[in-house]
């Protein structure tokens, strides 16, 4: 299979509250809470169950959960997830339930070996998008996504997950041949993340089985378990009464559970559910320090962690207690967020959480990331901000933005869950049910808070805190680069700056005025110039009087949301090697908003609550700011928008943290192959155009060096760049442009097009063959080659639709020989990748990880596979394999508005064709076998060929170097 490894204990509801940190106005929030419910809730009322998920049992004790839903329509997704994971496995097992995993797509009952993901595929699935697993510590997960709802596609789909549960054949030749794609998944996991948990997890968890139970497993197991182990674990954990149907469609309830009885209903065991093995997790006895190093590792990080019992999700008074904490969590949140954003703290960045852990404890913690140097005091500081809110607690003003960002988050997934993916619940569900708790619907916990969150108290949120963070044992974590000039601390010192941290005098948190408004007066709106229709795509294109061009598209696929960008032609394509790095410097105060009147904290305040979001980020050719949210909050985010057209201003503080993180990058990218390898192959692509190269640390020393020059590079894109902007959503046109005339044909004009911009979209390009090996300093035993061949740019609108199909072909050819045959690598990935930006770095890429021993075997079969195939060109079945991919890959496409609005974003500067859309679906299915052959043939030729190759500097047989130990007490 192709695996995704997550561990779901530590998905956070908290997540999703740092994600959305805006609300509103002190006034609003306190009107918010001046309503009481009529009646109080009993707290020992259990949670209610999501009136719209039926969840029903089977005489075999196997359970399901059934949710209608037409989002996306006319598809339906099914996840068995197997209350087993890598937990449950036996001393020598460790590491079989995830084989076994990847063996469930290796040969069943009704699927033999190799026709499993050829049949998916020949009804429109990809393999790994569509047809997936993943194995945790507590569970094994399974999933798919069907492409119809059609009854003989819900009976395949429901026959294959049958035979996953109860007909895995486990042939030891099968077993064999995925053992070494398992051993390459381990290779491409290797690296400095994987080393430290591997260190970690058992100097956090002392004498716990999590700790010795990594789902990749071990090596020593991987390369040993033969049938009869694998029988062992499937035949006692894949049990009726561990395994749950979780199905997500648009598909009747009934029709759903009738299907999942025909191919589960007869699955009958004998033996008792048998119970899980223990965690073995426990509360710290005393205070323990953990220092971990790498020579890999560029920044430090340091963390403090206790464990307590669990907290159960049952009844309405524990949903109280979790919202309790989470307050207070959410509010030191916001605190150590703004000392970053003000340049007062020595870490980087830092948060608390209180959570599950595992499902079966809670953890409390603290954690920070700073510069090797700075730790102490990041340590330091960290814990004298949890002691802070521990002595004194919170203000009023906090707990009123955090009641208010808490509630107005609630009801925004309330106005938009009848319309959210079907993934959505799916991942919900898979929660809920892994942690044992009642899945709700969003309006169910929207009423929830509205009912509780008025009667919560300051008192209450700062004693849950205090006493969540109350003075215990602990563990106490330091991870530093293993490096001459940075000094490892002894246990007993990093302890010894704890307790003194905790002792230290401290005075109470001091909070700051709101922001009232952000515009004294709204902007005199400006005028159309020009607009146009297409009436087939329903797309409105108007330019302003000041040349900002705008497309607009009306779409309620998802409910109350709409989505806006805002393009500036220009930013790095326009660098030189005098100012290389200008652009990243320069939109710092876009990400980070912050103008000439308001600082970011400021505007991050003022902007809590309100069901919007503003982000930016520089591509290769343009600054782009994304709008999205509810209609009726719209307004709120191009409000922000408009400020920052006008006077966006880089703080220093955003600068100084820009410098050491961008440095700290930079240093961690010298070992890194995959990192590395991509920048090589764009260099051979562009031939060796200076733009394809990593900005240098000399580079960014220079640019943090001259603010001024980043403002008025900024300065000057903000007023003269031309501007494209897409509005696609759940938004009348009458609206939509009202507010687009107000807040963007407000602004300067300027130039509708830049034609300077033309000559510098030009690169040498090359000539092949060309290969290029690089070679990096790393003890990660691991290879990454990229293959290339220039391929149709975005221009050649027939050229790069015939090369899509072209690289769906050879996704699945690739895949088949050079993992399941050979084993020589975990994943291939092959795609197409017409360029817009730099039409000559146009290509087809072939890439993958290897063994270093192994990469140049791996990449001769790899050229001769594509070789191969231009010289044979595609059979009959792979023809109507590919046609029936791309007709779900398009209809779903053209149903989603995030395909819309970012082929708007740049619709006229990328010189895209609406006319080129109609009939787009007819049009790719109309390309023939011979369509096909021929440009296999113009793009598979030595002179377009390229390949980079990177691989470790150290030979493969000595980079069994592992990390120093740390040094004791």
């Amino acid at each position: 299979g192709s695996p995704e490894h997550l561990n779901e204990e530590y998905d956070m509801l908290l997540a999703s509250l740092h994600a959305r940190c805006c609300a509103l106005i002190v006034l609003l929030a306190l009107s918010l809470f001046t309503a009481r419910s009529q009646a109080a809730i009993d707290p020992k009322t259990p949670l209610p169950l999501d009136p719209a998920i039926h969840i029903g049992t089977l005489d075999n004790g196997l359970t399901y959960w059934i949710r209608e839903h037409a989002t996306p329509p006319g598809k339906v997704s099914f996840w068995l997830h197997v209350a087993s994971g890598s937990v449950n496995e036996a001393d020598g097992q460790e590491g079989i339930a995830h084989f076994l995993e990847h063996l469930a797509f290796n040969g069943t009952t009704h699927f033999p070996p190799g026709e499993l993901v050829k049949f998916f595929e020949s009804i429109g699935l990809r393999f790994g998008q569509h047809q997936n697993a993943f194995t945790g510590f507590n569970q094994t997960t399974y999933t798919l996504t069907l492409p119809n709802t059609e009854a003989d596609t819900i009976d395949k789909g429901l026959l294959y997950l049958s035979d996953v549960a109860f007909g895995m054949l486990l042939t030891p030749e099968e077993i064999d041949k995925e053992r070494n794609v398992i051993l390459e998944e381990r290779r491409a996991r290797k690296g400095v993340r994987q080393r430290l948990t591997e260190q970690i997890f058992p100097e956090l968890l002392p004498g716990s089985r999590a700790a010795q139970r990594l789902p990749i497993g071990l090596e020593s197991t991987i390369a040993r378990v033969q049938r009869d182990d694998f029988k062992a674990y499937y035949d006692k954990w894949y049990h009726p009464g561990k395994v749950t149907i979780l199905a997500v469609g648009d598909a009747p309830v009934e029709t759903i559970r009738t299907a999942i009885n025909k191919h589960f209903g007869n699955w009958q065991r004998s033996e008792p559910v048998p119970e899980d093995l223990s965690y073995g997790v426990k509360p710290y006895e005393a205070s323990r320090a953990i220092v971990i190093t790498d020579p890999e590792l560029t920044t430090a990080s340091v963390e403090t962690l206790a464990i307590g019992p669990r907290r159960m999700l049952v009844t309405v008074g524990d949903y109280r207690e979790r919202i309790v904490h989470r307050l207070g969590t959410w509010i030191v949140n916001r605190r150590l967020q703004q000392l970053v954003q003000e340049g007062k703290a020595p870490f980087q960045s830092a948060r608390v959480s209180v959570s599950s852990l595992f499902g079966v404890a809670t953890q409390r913690g603290a954690e920070a990331d700073a510069e090797p140097a700075a730790w102490p005091e990041a340590l330091s500081s960290l814990l004298v901000e949890v002691e802070r809110a521990r002595r004194y607690g919170f203000t009023p003003q906090e707990l009123d933005n955090a009641k208010t960002a808490f509630l107005t988050n609630i009801e925004h997934a309330a106005q938009t869950e009848s319309t959210r993916d079907a993934r959505f619940f799916l991942r919900v569900m898979n929660r809920a049910l892994s942690n044992e708790e009642r899945p709700r619907s969003a309006a169910q916990s929207l009423e929830l808070q509205k009912q509780l969150l008025p009667d919560i108290t300051l008192q209450e949120v700062a004693d849950a805190f205090a006493t969540a963070f109350a003075p215990g044992p602990k563990a106490a974590l330091v991870t530093l680069p293993e490096r001459d000039d940075v000094s490892v601390p002894s246990k007993a010192q990093v302890l010894s700056l704890v307790d003194a941290a905790m002792a230290k005098e401290i005075e109470p948190w001091q909070g700051a005025e709101r922001i009232s408004a952000l515009l004294e007066n709204r902007p005199e709106p400006g005028a159309i110039a020009e607009r146009s229709h297409d009436d087939i795509l329903d797309i409105t294109s108007v330019t302003f009087d000041n040349n900002v061009r705008l497309h607009y598209r009306f779409m309620d696929f998802k409910k109350d949301n709409v989505m806006v960008t805002i393009s500036l032609a220009g930013g790095k394509i326009r660098e030189t090697e005098a100012n290389r790095g200008i652009t990243s410097l320069a939109t710092q105060p876009l990400i980070q908003p912050a103008t000439s009147r308001f600082s970011s904290t400021a505007l991050r305040d003022y902007m809590t609550g309100k069901k919007v979001s503003v982000s930016a980020q520089h591509t290769p050719d343009t600054v782009r700011f994304t709008v999205s949210g509810t209609p009726e909050a719209l307004e709120d985010g191009l409000q922000l928008t408009y400020l920052l057209l006008h006077e966006a201003t880089i703080e220093p503080a955003s600068v100084a943290l820009w410098e050491q993180q961008l440095l700290q990058s930079i240093e961690a990218r010298r070992t890194r192959v995959n990192a590395l390898t991509r920048e090589a192959s764009r260099l051979l692509l562009s031939g060796n155009d200076p733009r394809m190269r990593a900005v240098t640390s000399e580079q960014v020393k220079a640019r943090a060096k001259d603010i001024p020059q980043a403002q008025a590079w900024l300065d000057r894109l903000l007023q003269t760049a031309p501007i494209e902007v897409a509005i696609v959503g759940d938004m009348p046109e009458d609206r939509a442009l009202a507010l687009a005339a107000t807040y963007l044909s407000s602004l300067p004009k300027r130039q509708r097009t830049d034609s300077s911009l033309t000559a510098l979209r030009q690169v040498q390009g090359f000539t092949g063959p060309a290969e290029r090996t690089v070679e990096v300093e790393t003890i990660t035993p691991r290879a990454q080659p990229i293959l290339m061949w220039r391929s149709a740019p975005w221009s050649d609108v027939r050229g790069r639709r015939i090369s899509y199909l072209m690289a769906r072909i050879l996704e699945s050819r690739m895949r088949e020989e050079i993992r399941e045959k050979r084993g020589l690598t975990y994943s291939t990935s092959t795609y197409v990748r017409p360029a817009r930006v730099y039409p000559a770095m146009s290509a087809l890429h072939v890439q993958f990880t290897a063994d270093p021993d192994k990469v140049e075997e791996a990449v001769r079969i790899a050229r001769s596979v594509v070789e191969t195939y231009a010289a044979e060109g595609p059979t009959d079945a792979e023809m109507q394999t590919v046609r029936t991919q791309m007709k779900n890959t398009i209809e779903t496409m053209l149903q989603e508005p995030r395909f819309w609005v970012n082929l708007l974003a740049n619709l006229d500067y990328h010189g895209t064709n609406l006319k080129n859309l109609h009939g787009l679906l007819d049009q790719v299915l109309a390309f023939t076998k011979a369509d096909i052959v021929q440009a296999l043939q113009q793009t598979v030729q030595p002179e377009r060929f390229g390949v980079v190759i990177g691989q470790p500097k150290v030979p493969a047989a000595k980079q069994s170097q592992q990390p120093k130990t740390p040094r004791e007490g």
